[in-house]
């Protein structure tokens, strides 16, 4: 059984998933204060970034700087635009150089849109199924695009024990909506919440279709006003048939997975 481990970062995300023998991470804002789930080894079997913002890759620089490899970078699809508000300049540019960097000392890089069939899983990898959930490619290529838009949203499933978490990272309403009326069975279990239960990735469609057991809210409040979002927090209680944790309240989460 593996185990995943949702940390408490404050208004960002990390989730480790520590298999037999490997390490997985989704998103990595912060990880310096959590080395000890970090594998002894130094090597990172997979490192998903939904997008790129700061409060989801900024760990990477310490994982460049202490040395760690990561076999299997993920990150996603998105172009960014001229003068693009979404993502300043100076972050985007943050995280292309730290990306090379780890393609440049061997790094698999891979930047999905969703997969074209669901006949199997998009990827599978110490013993976890990989369902690539969105973003829709043309929601990601349009031209009033924001980097949510092109959030990475993927299903994780244990095939021993058929446990599963959706990661939504921060994905738009618009993201969301349209994997919810274009996917079946997209959840069915633990939902890792978008955008740290802000109203802007709240989307009731996606919320009320996922069938959710939990829901896993990785937050602060106080740092961003109306964040996390009265609204957005009834949402996904009223459709959470067992518990909505949240980092800030509940603390680091782990989950036997």
């Amino acid at each position: 059984m593996a185990e995943m481990k949702f940390l408490s970062v404050g208004c960002g995300d990390t989730t480790v998933i520590i298999t037999t023998n490997d390490t997985i991470m989704i998103d990595c804002y912060k990880i310096d204060e959590y080395t000890r789930y970090l594998p002894s080894n130094k090597v990172i079997k997979a490192l998903f970034i939904t997008h790129q913002h700061y409060d989801h890759f900024d760990g990477m620089e310490y994982l460049k700087d202490n040395g760690y490899s990561i076999d299997y970078l993920i990150y996603s699809p998105y172009s960014r635009r001229y003068n693009d508000n979404s993502v300043e300049y100076d972050e985007w540019q943050k995280f292309q150089n730290l990306a090379s960097h780890f393609e440049k000392k061997g790094s698999n890089v891979y930047k999905p849109f969703r997969q074209d069939s669901f006949d199997k899983p998009w990827w599978t990898v110490s013993g976890l199924q990989i369902w690539m959930l969105g973003p829709n490619k043309e929601i990601a290529n349009s031209a009033t695009r924001e980097l949510h838009d092109a959030s990475l949203v993927f299903l994780v499933k244990n095939k021993s024990t058929g446990n599963k978490c959706c990661f939504t990272g921060d994905a738009s309403d618009k993201n969301l909506n349209w994997i919810a009326n274009n996917t079946k069975n997209y959840c069915d279990d633990t939902l890792h919440a978008s955008h740290h239960a802000s109203i802007n990735g709240a989307d009731l469609e996606f919320i009320k279709k996922a069938n959710i057991k939990d829901t896993i809210i990785s937050t602060k409040s106080g740092i961003y006003e109306n964040v996390p979002h009265p609204t957005a927090l009834k949402r996904y209680k009223d459709n959470s048939s067992n518990k909505v944790y949240r980092t800030d309240v509940d603390g680091t989460l782990t989950w036997k997975f």
